[in-house]
């Protein structure tokens, strides 16, 4: 499986758990998830994607001299209606998943990072350099990882929604499992 192919998987997983959500059960918040709620956990993952594609499309804007991307996961929108409306959601996963399609992977890319935020003393905002596959992959990870928390939530307050067979699971475990 591809990459792009993986990214597709994880998505149309998240829009199945999704589809299946009334507006009300999507944003009310849950015990199990300590208060928060699946629209948030969505919002976050789709967020950082949407980070991801902007950072391209800026690269393409810029001029030979400035072509490489600049990605920073802290400078998101927090767009709140990812969290209260399914059909959004929905709309927004259809249009970064045809845009992940059109990523050239090998492009570098320089990710930001502002440590101070974190409370380390002296610490600086740094650049590493990265590449939009090695992006797109740590996308597909944290997704896993809030889609996880995601299938706690259902299976704790919604019973009666199907989840796709590897909902949550990483790939490293499906693959360790059926061993």
């Amino acid at each position: 499986m591809s990459l792009k192919s993986a990214s597709t998987d994880i998505l149309m997983q998240l829009a199945n758990v999704i589809g299946q959500l009334t507006d009300q059960d999507y944003a009310r918040p849950l015990p199990v998830l300590s208060g928060n709620t699946i629209g948030k956990h969505v919002r976050h993952i789709l967020e950082f994607y949407e980070l991801l594609v902007d950072s391209a499309q800026t690269a393409q804007r810029g001029t030979a001299q400035h072509s490489i991307a600049l990605l920073n996961y802290d400078r998101r929108q927090r767009d709140l209606r990812l969290e209260v409306d399914t059909d959004e959601a929905l709309r927004r996963i259809g249009t970064l998943d045809r845009a992940i399609h059109h990523l050239d992977l090998n492009h570098p890319l320089h990710l930001e990072a502002d440590l101070s935020a974190a409370g380390v003393p002296g610490a600086e905002t740094i650049q590493i350099p990265s590449t939009f596959a090695r992006e797109l992959l740590y996308n597909i990870e944290h997704a896993i990882h809030h889609m996880a928390l995601i299938q706690v939530a259902v299976r704790s307050d919604f019973t009666t929604l199907v989840l796709p067979a590897h909902f949550g699971v990483a790939y490293s475990t499906v693959q360790h499992q059926s061993h």
